[in-house]
């Protein structure tokens, strides 16, 4: 896997970002850009290819192409395909470096708290499938936002972009981190730690419970109630409803579905303790929060 390397120092400049919906079968036209672009997929299989390799997107899933790097489509996708896109340039220097050279960066900044302190890098994987996509889709609707909406001061596109990237960042160096914990930990305990929570975000739009996960995974539920705050500095229901919470406002921004109907989609039976849940993490009751951001720009060609 290979990894843009990206200075930050300087914050990013944004050049234009929309949400691309197909009205009709599509395939991507070859071409090759000045900036950089990156790409959201939405909605059914996108197929790109890069040079030699070739990539069949699927929704929640990224591509970074980079300037001058020639592109296009290698297969028809179906009419209803979207994705998101944004195109920004990098005044700093960067490089496309490998997952080994990623990981020696990554121990020095875990060994060093100074220097992590002073990190001007974030690292974007070229193709990746982050596990908080939601997250970054938020912040990709703020962009959007904020492009339609004619703010006097240009830079905060730019500031952005910057912090889209870094989020994407932050999850790609969070889940290589737990990789390799996973894979070389000599305590069992936290290899089973990472399959949990692994577990618990692939079922989180489901109705589960500390005593789902204990019978899951064998454990004892108070055992793995102290064992969970210990290691993670929060409740398992805490963290439940955090990943739940995180997926309602994705789902407020991508769909038309009424709050009552998110709340149930997420396995909460009482709408109103949603919305209270809600408000209490976000300080925005969800109808305000999707009101927040309303502003986009679509295009289908």
């Amino acid at each position: 896997m290979k990894f843009l390397k990206l200075n930050i120092n300087r914050p990013l400049s944004f050049v234009s970002a929309g949400s691309f919906v197909a009205d009709q079968p599509w395939i991507h036209t070859k071409r090759s850009i000045t900036s950089f672009e990156l790409i959201i997929v939405v909605r059914d299989t996108v197929y790109l290819e890069l040079g030699e390799e070739q990539y069949p997107l699927q929704p929640k899933q990224t591509l970074l192409i980079l300037p001058n790097q020639p592109h296009c489509g290698y297969d028809w996708s179906d009419k209803n395909c979207s994705f998101h896109w944004f195109h920004f340039q990098c005044e700093n220097d960067y490089e496309v470096i490998e997952e080994k050279e990623l990981y020696a960066d990554l121990i020095m900044l875990d060994n060093n708290p100074y220097l992590h302190r002073l990190a001007d890098y974030v690292y974007i994987p070229v193709f990746s499938s982050p596990r908080e996509i939601e997250r970054v889709n938020i912040l990709f609707h703020q962009l959007l936002h904020t492009m339609e909406s004619g703010y006097y001061t240009g830079h905060s596109l730019n500031y952005l972009v910057t912090l889209l990237l870094i989020e994407l960042s932050e999850q790609t160096l969070s889940q290589l981190k737990s990789q390799s914990q996973t894979d070389e930990a000599a305590d069992p305990a936290e290899k089973k730690l990472m399959k949990i929570l692994e577990w618990i975000r692939i079922h989180s739009a489901e109705r589960i419970s500390v005593q789902d996960v204990a019978q899951q995974f064998t454990y004892n539920k108070d055992y793995l109630i102290r064992f969970f705050k210990k290691h993670m500095g929060m409740s398992m229901q805490e963290y439940i409803h955090s990943l739940k919470i995180a997926k309602a406002k994705n789902m407020l921004y991508q769909s038309s579905m009424s709050i009552k109907e998110i709340a149930f989609a997420l396995g909460f039976q009482d709408e109103k303790y949603f919305m209270k849940l809600f408000k209490r993490l976000q300080g925005l009751t969800p109808t305000e929060f999707r009101s927040a951001y309303y502003r986009t720009h679509l295009n289908n060609k």
